[in-house]
């Protein structure tokens, strides 16, 4: 049974601000039995669909596992963020780019968030259509090709590699959330995990 909707959008969005990545819109709308109009503003992505990939990689070495995280400086926060590594489609060729890992294999299959997702998660929908979509990777880092990996990011770009113990993942989000900001995608993955390990 669907249930009706709380708003009534009104015409089309309107475009405010057109810029290389992101557009600001407006749209005008009424509540449920009400004449007044209103405006929402948001933020509009220029994709249809998800904006890009997290990948949620598992490096194993040395009898060990890690979670290969990364941290870098964002300019809209004005500080360093500890974030999974991200494509902008599911090319892993972007991985070893940005982390200097080959990944040795990709899973599909899709039980909590370890899968590829077709659907995008949206991250924060209240402010802007910006979405996301997660694979999951093992790397195997005893294998040559991980033994020493190296970075290719752009001139831009200032990628550090964060490895995390996986059964330590919540103790170091919790011991570093201090001192830089965690991605809330990070942020409740490690709670989660640290509730099923």
């Amino acid at each position: 049974m669907e249930s009706k909707l709380p708003i009534t959008i009104i015409g089309t969005p309107k475009i405010v601000f057109n810029g290389k990545w992101t557009r600001i819109a407006e749209t005008r709308f009424k509540k449920s039995g009400s004449s007044q109009e209103m405006v929402y503003s948001l933020a509009v992505s220029r994709n249809s669909k998800a904006d890009g990939v997290d990948i949620i990689a598992i490096l194993k070495k040395g009898g060990k596992q890690y979670f290969v995280l990364i941290k870098q400086y964002r300019i809209p926060i004005g500080g360093f963020c500890l974030e999974f590594p991200a494509v902008e489609t599911a090319g892993l060729r972007e991985l070893k780019e940005e982390t200097g890992y080959t990944a040795t294999k990709q899973y599909h299959h899709s039980f909590l968030l370890f899968f590829f997702s077709d659907e995008n998660a949206g991250l924060d929908p209240g402010l802007t259509d910006d979405s996301v979509n997660f694979l999951r990777v093992e790397i195997d880092g005893d294998a040559e090709e991980n033994k020493n990996p190296v970075q290719k990011l752009d001139e831009a770009e200032h990628v550090e590699v964060v490895l995390v113990e996986c059964d330590k993942i919540w103790s170091y989000v919790q011991s570093v959330s201090n001192n830089l900001y965690v991605e809330a995608m990070v942020y409740t993955f490690a709670l989660g995990y640290s509730f099923i390990h």
